[in-house]
């Protein structure tokens, strides 16, 4: 194609393939890869949900589990009282440090966790960082016990909420605002307060429980 003067060709949108072709002389086994790469695109075109349109699909409960206990994170529990002074609390893992101006976190419970109407009620909630010898600690709080913090050692914040003894810190945040995710509150909570005391972070990962080494 060197040297060639393609002005002399009158060049449109409906011709262009077909100049293409008399100038540069592609060989057979060019035309039947081209072919294939166009036979490709155009199952995977008639196949895609289109831009704008929502997907749907079918993923097992189970794979996605699988997935999701492969990211290790690190363990909370959430307190919470109400107007009433009734204290509940919930191990979570879903826990989102997500703005820092204004200082914001996020935390995601289920729908049918007992600690939830607390949450809603009291409109505060309080963050422990359980640190690495809790994973007692957190299997408590994991269960359907109405009176979790009965036999974990805890002091009540300014705040009126119950920090757990002996975490890594706790962090004290009033309601934002609530959110539906799902099967799941989306709850974003203002920081009133953060205190600190050190040590090694519980972790999760593959459904157990870690220390980092």
């Amino acid at each position: 194609m060197e040297g060639m003067d393609l002005r002399k060709f009158d060049i449109t949108k409906s011709n262009a393939n077909t100049i293409f072709m008399q100038v540069y002389q592609p060989s057979q086994m060019q035309l039947d890869r081209l072919n294939g790469l166009m036979r490709t695109r155009n199952m995977y075109a008639s196949t895609a949900t289109p831009v704008g349109t929502r997907a749907t699909v079918t993923i097992e409960p189970a794979l996605y589990k699988e997935v999701a206990s492969h990211w290790p994170s690190g363990v909370a529990v959430i307190t919470a009282a109400d107007s009433d002074g009734k204290l509940n609390g919930l191990t979570m893992s879903a826990v989102i440090a997500l703005s820092l101006s204004p200082m914001q976190f996020l935390i995601s419970v289920d729908k049918r966790s007992l600690t939830l109407p607390i949450i809603k009620n009291g409109g505060r909630f309080c963050i422990n960082f359980l640190s690495s010898s809790q994973a007692d600690i957190a299997m408590q709080f994991a269960s359907k016990s109405t009176d979790k913090l009965a036999s974990v050692k805890h002091r009540i914040s300014q705040w009126g909420l119950p920090i757990i003894d002996g975490v890594v810190a706790s962090i004290t945040c009033e309601v934002h605002s609530i959110m539906p995710g799902g099967d799941h509150e989306l709850i974003v909570g203002d920081v009133l307060d953060i205190e600190h005391f050190g040590g090694e972070a519980l972790i999760h990962f593959k459904r157990a429980f870690h220390t980092i080494p």
